[in-house]
């Protein structure tokens, strides 16, 4: 399974190759450090590269995407089926990829000749042709924008609601609201009641904004704030990104984020920014907050989902191949850095596999505490969505008719999502694998559009990968030994007819050409039982996250400190009187623990 490094190796070069295609093998060596854009065509690119552009282009015919919505079947839990294998990963980790996958990109899908696939024309991209299609709202960096909205916005309503974010009369905070009452109960924590986002009711109770104002915006601006009647929609979140709020997790994970924030400024003791009043205090909390944040995805996140050898490695060569990428793309203006495709529209969806179908959410929505009843044994997954922005109505079994901030006993009680140890199995994600839960199969929050053909996510996946011309998973295996010299052990056939999806492997020849999503799960079932990713998996999403940090000149890898030189949590200020060096640690200092 493991591979080896380096000097010495090329012994094991063959082994590497196993499965590459006869394009590759042939090509390898003379397409060493070979870009194929012309100095005006890289002018002209998007935000998003190939990590292995010249690799063998994605065959393509009818029956090629019969295989794959066959494969896409297969993959999906039927109703009634023996219970999914659980994972070791707490289900926070589910989520917390989601939030940083919102935090580096943004209206990707804004060009539907590229971006949104069609049942009508599946026929793979010219690769350069997505390159120059598909562009990022954000810069690519883990910097926290969706926290705390894009400092180069200049629009004055986006501006009027990026100040509204910040508490009135203690600037240098976040703002959060408090639960709505609720006759049910409350979750305990936090004690002040300060559980949810701040959202856009508030704002027009407050006068802050007015309907008017809101019916004046841009129509499609206007969709966001007014429902087809223009209603105000007093649910939606008031946030540095919308989509944070499209499910219950990533919701409070966020107003976690928040609270950490106001952690820090309670206990800030720099001088210098205490002296120079509330905006200088609420930059000197922001800054550390993100280089906390950075420092949880290199030294818990990446961890919990990583193989540990391989993850040991890219960070020891300090991600090789997403330096190697940045060297053949510079950073354009405004220090943006490229994503790889590979990365985005494959290996980093590999957390859909652990989204599981009900979760012990909360006494209420979950086990009960104290004898006192719940209201349902568990928190389904369509729940997740019933209190966020993405939702028309509440569940009508967990609430009233309308509502304008979270009831009182919908609040996370995170020590269910965030277990070192349980004795409850379904307090973990489900196992990384080929398996999704039965709710993935018509997902109810996406359009009813083509018959509601992409509302399966598999299919969707899949047939994305393949219009975005994604190459084949021992394509990349073989890619990122010419780039790099790691040597990764591929798949055998077997492994990958192996499980419930064989039929479908088999049929469509995927044992020997394998989609990269695809590949990534069934590498994390096959040789880490679920539990983790696999050695491509791994270098895959570990070097984009920790190129992009090392790239990232204002980042916490490159402060001083006490880590072998390196900053680390040890050298801000402690909340709660303990290091923020842990996601555990993170919800304890904003009191969410």
């Amino acid at each position: 399974m493991l591979f080896n490094l380096g000097h010495g190796q090329r012994a094991f070069s063959e082994k590497a190759m196993q499965g590459a295609s006869a394009e590759t093998l042939k090509t390898l060596r003379p397409l060493r450090g070979v870009v194929s854009e012309t100095a005006e065509e890289e002018a002209r690119l998007g935000d998003f590269r190939y990590y292995f552009p010249n690799a063998p282009k994605t065959p393509h015919d009818e029956q090629t995407v019969r295989n794959l919505d066959a494969l896409a079947e297969a993959m999906v839990e039927a109703p009634g089926s023996p219970q999914a294998q659980n994972s070791g990963i707490a289900p926070i980790f589910t989520y917390f990829g989601q939030f940083i996958d919102h935090d580096i990109t943004a209206g990707t899908d804004r060009d539907s000749a590229v971006s949104t696939i069609s049942p009508d024309d599946l026929a793979p991209l010219a690769r350069l042709r997505v390159e120059a299609g598909v562009k990022n709202l954000r810069t690519g960096a883990l910097e926290l924008d969706s926290l705390y909205g894009d400092a180069a916005i200049s629009d004055g309503f986006a501006r009027k609601l990026i100040e509204a974010m910040r508490e009135p009369g203690a600037h240098a905070k976040m703002r959060v609201d408090l639960f709505s009452p609720s006759q049910i109960g409350s979750v305990p924590l936090p004690r002040d009641g300060k559980g949810d986002l701040l959202r856009l009711g508030r704002l027009l109770v407050e006068g802050q904004v007015s309907a008017e104002e809101l019916r004046a915006l841009p129509p499609d601006l206007r969709a966001s704030f007014l429902d087809s009647k223009g209603t105000p929609r007093i649910h939606k979140a008031i946030i540095g990104d919308s989509r944070n709020d499209e499910n219950l997790v990533v919701a409070q994970l966020h107003l976690a984020l928040l609270r950490l924030h106001n952690g820090l400024v309670d206990a800030c003791d720099d001088a210098e920014a205490l002296g120079r009043g509330d905006d200088a205090v609420h930059a000197w909390a922001r800054q550390r907050v993100t280089w906390l944040y950075q420092w949880l995805v290199v030294n818990e996140f990446l961890p919990a989902i990583c193989d540990s050898a391989t993850l040991r490695s890219v960070i020891a060569r300090e991600a090789p191949l997403y330096a190697g990428l940045l060297a053949r793309h510079s950073p354009k203006p405004g220090g943006r850095l490229p994503l790889p495709v590979e990365f985005s529209a494959a290996a980093f969806r590999y957390g859909h596999s652990m989204v599981r179908a009900e979760y012990d959410w909360n006494r209420f929505f979950g086990r009960s505490v104290g004898g006192t009843p719940n209201i349902l044994e568990r928190a389904r997954f369509e729940h997740l969505f019933a209190f966020t922005g993405s939702a028309a109505v509440p569940m009508p079994e967990t609430a009233t008719a309308s509502f304008d901030r979270l009831p009182a006993h919908w609040g996370a009680e995170w020590e269910r999502l965030i277990p070192a140890q349980s004795a409850h199995s379904d307090r973990f994600a489900r196992a990384i694998d080929c398996e999704l839960a039965p709710p993935l199969r018509d997902m109810n929050n996406e359009p009813t559009d083509h018959g509601g053909l992409f509302r399966m996510l598999a299919r969707r996946n899949l047939r994305r990968g393949h219009r975005l011309n994604i190459p084949a998973a021992q394509d990349c295996i073989a890619q990122i030994y010419l780039l790099s010299d790691l040597v990764i052990e591929p798949l055998t056939g077997s492994e990958l007819r192996s499980g419930r999806t064989a039929d479908a492997v088999e049929a469509g020849g995927f044992d020997r050409s394998t989609p990269l999503w695809f590949y990534v799960l069934k590498e994390a079932e096959v040789r880490a039982g679920g539990n983790a990713l696999g050695p491509l998996g791994t270098v895959l999403v570990a070097e984009t996250l920790l190129g992009l940090i090392i790239a990232d000149p204002q980042s916490y890898w490159h402060q001083p400190g006490t880590d072998r030189g390196r900053w680390c949590p040890n050298d801000t200020v402690r909340p709660g009187g303990a290091p923020v060096n842990s996601m555990r640690r993170m919800l304890e200092a904003a009191q969410l623990l």
